[in-house]
């Protein structure tokens, strides 16, 4: 008998010793781990030799990042869980709208964040800790990320489905290629390399986000075109109360 890509998955996550298992999903989980760590430093790094107002701004927005990616990581995990828990049971379909409420819940997410934040940036700003001095670069900074939202909060889940369903490595191809990105582009943008205009502080913003959209880009292809068992589709969106509840209760 000839095996489907579905099937074949699931003997994988059901058969394989977990101790084998564990270190085949851990390993790209901490690579990907790494390399967003190392791009958050990379930002950092290159704004600081702007000046130190500058610099603050990284760590006033940085806070604003990790707003978003929590919305995102909770809708992440939320609806993993749930995808991992249905796939064991062989529950493809329940798995599939869980995989695509999670993504529209967390777009939603990301997108009303981000509206409300430019509409009120200068408060924003302040409240996330902007002094006058740093306020400026804040918010030339905060509003490309603000802009970005639906892609940060969607990325995380497009990468923790892949992750959930035992597809590590694929999530860390997302991942690691808007990471790469981002730290490519950091110098380039802010001191304007390469016949690039200089940007300074928002050449910083516009590395991040584009290595934001590649990565979430990247891990959405990936579960359209490399993941056929828990496929992401409009019609398997059921924001039901009973669904929504289940990935806010666990994420």
């Amino acid at each position: 008998k000839i095996l489907s890509a579905a099937e074949k998955q699931y003997t994988k996550m059901t058969q394989t010793p977990i101790k084998k298992l564990v270190a085949s999903l851990a390993v790209p989980t901490v690579i990907s781990m790494l390399i967003t760590t190392i791009y958050n430093a990379t930002d950092t790094y290159f704004v600081s030799k702007i000046n130190i107002s500058a610099s603050g701004a990284t760590g006033v927005v940085f806070s604003l990042m990790a707003i978003l990616q929590a919305f995102g990581f909770m809708f992440g995990h939320g609806s993993g869980s749930c995808i991992s828990r249905n796939l064991g049971a062989q529950n493809i379909e329940k798995a599939r709208r869980y995989s695509s409420t999670g993504l529209f819940l967390a777009l939603l997410t990301g997108a009303l964040i981000g509206i409300l934040g430019i509409i009120f940036l200068t408060p924003f700003m302040r409240l996330l800790g902007s002094t006058a001095t740093i306020l400026p670069y804040s918010k030339a900074y905060g509003i490309f990320i603000l802009a970005a939202g639906p892609a940060m909060t969607g990325g995380c889940v497009a990468n923790n489905i892949l992750r959930y369903e035992g597809k590590a490595s694929l999530a860390m191809v997302g991942l690691t290629a808007g990471g790469v990105l981002n730290i490519i582009l950091d110098p380039i943008l802010i001191f304007g390399l390469l016949g690039f205009p200089r940007m300074e502080v928002a050449g910083a913003a516009v590395a991040t986000i584009v290595g934001q959209f590649v990565g979430a880009g990247l891990g959405l292809f990936l579960n359209l075109k490399k993941n056929p068992e828990v496929q992401i589709h409009l019609k398997d969106i059921r924001p039901h109360r009973a669904t929504v509840a289940d990935i806010y209760a666990i994420g």
